[in-house]
Order: structure tokens, then sequence, then C-alpha cells
């Protein structure tokens, strides 16, 4: 699967989830079409779960890390606390 074919399919998974978030909130039976009482809460829970599995993996593969510059100081420099220096 290429890159464009998953943002694609995750795009989507992001539209369905908001879809069934809609229709669940109005008509829990229609998405938990197996339960005897469906409930709201359980809707709104595998809606937003799938909101946010879909969201990782599209900002996973569309943001590019920033590109470190000369003039960003390592990890070690900025914890540098320079304690065997003297200080006069």
């Amino acid at each position: 699967m290429t890159i464009p074919v998953a943002v694609a399919l995750l795009k989507a998974l992001v539209v369905l989830s908001i879809l069934i978030l809609i229709i669940g909130l109005i008509k829990p039976k229609w998405i938990l079409f197996w339960m005897k009482e469906p409930n709201r809460i359980i809707v709104s829970g595998i809606a937003l779960l799938l909101f946010m599995v879909s969201m990782t993996g599209y900002t996973q593969l569309t943001v590019q890390p920033k590109q470190k510059s000369e003039r960003q100081r390592t990890q070690d420099e900025t914890n540098d606390l320079n304690l065997g220096h003297s200080v006069k």
C-alpha cells in the first residue's frame, strides 16, 4: 500500500467515524444492530476510538519532522550547567 492510498483511506475513516458518531447519537440501534439494548455511550466510545486512531495515522503519514538548523542546540548543550567551571 502506497502512502497516498493510506492517506486517502485514513481520511475516509475520519469521515466515517464522524458519521458513526452522528448517526449513533440519533439512532444507536442502527450502529449497534447486534445488541439488544444499544446505548449512546458505547457508540460514542467506538466513534472516538476510530477517530483517534485514524487521525493519529494520518498525522504520522503527512506531518514531516522539523529540520535541525545549526542554531539549535543539542540536548546536551541545553542541559549543560557548567558545574565543573569556576565563575569569575
